[in-house]
């Protein structure tokens, strides 16, 4: 174990062992669904103990003047953990060359809990993530992972749900033809059906032939009940209306990722009740699937009713606490500033069962972060950071290796 890790050890296991009393003063604090300007916020033992004007003596006081508080950043469409260096394949982990693994893959079994993108992304106010895969070798990625980014990093959940491509590159994998990934599809939704009806048969051997194998279907069996959702990348306004059919004739729980002209069928999506992840910042129409690409989505899709997560600035797992900055863009572009802030904190939260609500309100565990002034102004740092109930260190490598060869100017 090297310094650096040995040093947020011990931080962490000191700050686990006695969790210190902290009275903020006359902050905004921006809840997860309202603001309150100039309040008060007391946490004891790891939990909000109260909201509001407080004299209660504490182990430490913080003057919040020109200061805000809001729940923990959670984004939605990371590799956090599964990736250090993208240009060198063997700290790669997110995707498999193997046409045999596709549901079955979990990012979790390959969780990193010393991967420096952990603390670098803490330290700017990331509490909890997704940990995405992506498909390589056919339609479907794999599972979806939950993790915390803590003083001691780990996976909460190791399956939320099953992601599956259907832009442009997941059509690539499956015969360069909608029509063809459509029909790869729904043979393997069948078979997945046929597969939880036999499943004794099946491992016997006893059965058809199926088109994925027996990890792979049994990976997929709580999709094809409804029990998880199904995590879709899509762009094209008319690949989102065909995902929506298909769900509706398979009864399936859909969560859309991207959805880049998802404005244009605002209303169907709002409708079957189907989440967006998306990054509000992305306006290009880089592909045929994007040429409606634009930078009010967000707010056409919240004026229709849909339920927004975000990420940010690319799906960037060595810079995923930028999604800030995207739900800046999205404010800019006409969303409003409540509904953003909890497209990154309460919403996601509670759309995949996180072990804290995303939400600050009394009695909740504090997961939260305190920032130099607006928490979407880009100048604004986090000055305060808890995870879980726990103190973390503002620590990292990228700020060891600033301290260390930064040379002030006389």
């Amino acid at each position: 174990m090297n310094k650096f890790n040995q040093l947020l050890l011990l931080v962490a296991l000191s700050s686990h062992a006695a969790a210190e009393s902290i009275l903020i003063k006359n902050a905004d604090i921006y809840t997860g669904k309202t603001v309150l300007p100039s309040t008060d916020l007391l946490i004891v033992d790891g939990r909000i103990a109260a909201i509001g004007n407080s004299s209660q003596k504490t182990d430490r006081v913080i003057d919040g003047s020109g200061k805000s508080i809001s729940p923990g950043l959670f984004n939605a469409d990371t590799h956090l953990g599964s990736v250090e260096v993208s240009a060198i394949a063997p700290t790669v982990d997110f995707y498999t060359d193997n046409p045999n693994v596709t549901a079955s893959l979990k990012v979790a079994d390959a969780f990193n809990p010393n991967s420096t993108l952990l603390p670098h992304n803490r330290t700017h106010g990331l509490t909890h993530a997704l940990s995405v895969p992506e498909a390589n070798t056919g339609l479907i990625a794999g599972q979806v992972s939950l993790i915390e980014l803590g003083n001691q990093p780990r996976v909460i959940h190791d399956s939320v749900a099953v992601a599956m491509d259907f832009t442009e590159h997941g059509v690539s994998l499956a015969g360069n033809s909608r029509a063809a990934a459509m029909a790869v599809l729904r043979q393997n939704l069948a078979d997945t059906i046929d597969f939880a009806a036999n499943k004794r048969a099946a491992m016997a051997g006893e059965r058809r032939d199926y088109s994925l194998s027996l990890a792979d279907l049994e990976a997929l069996e709580p999709v094809v009940s409804g029990a998880k959702p199904l995590i879709v990348s899509t762009h094209r306004a008319s690949d989102i209306s065909a995902m929506l059919a298909l769900a509706n004739d398979y009864g399936l729980t859909l969560i859309f990722r991207g959805a880049t002209e998802g404005w244009m069928v605002a209303d169907a999506i709002a409708a079957a009740k189907v989440p967006v992840i998306m990054d509000p910042i992305y306006n290009l129409p880089v592909s045929y699937e994007s040429l409606g690409a634009r930078l009010d989505n967000a707010k056409l899709l919240a004026d229709a009713g849909v339920t927004l997560v975000f990420t940010g600035m690319g799906s960037s797992t060595h810079n995923a606490h930028l999604v800030r900055q995207s739900a800046g863009n999205a404010v800019a572009n006409g969303l409003d500033k409540l509904a953003a802030i909890a497209a990154m904190t309460v919403t996601p939260a509670q759309l995949f069962n996180a072990n804290v609500s995303g939400e600050i309100k009394l009695g909740a565990v504090a997961d939260l972060v305190m920032w130099g002034g607006d928490p979407l102004e880009m100048t604004s740092e986090a000055e305060l950071v808890i995870i879980d109930g726990d103190v973390v260190p503002m620590a990292s490598r990228s700020l060891q290796l600033r301290d260390r060869y930064f040379k002030a100017t006389p």
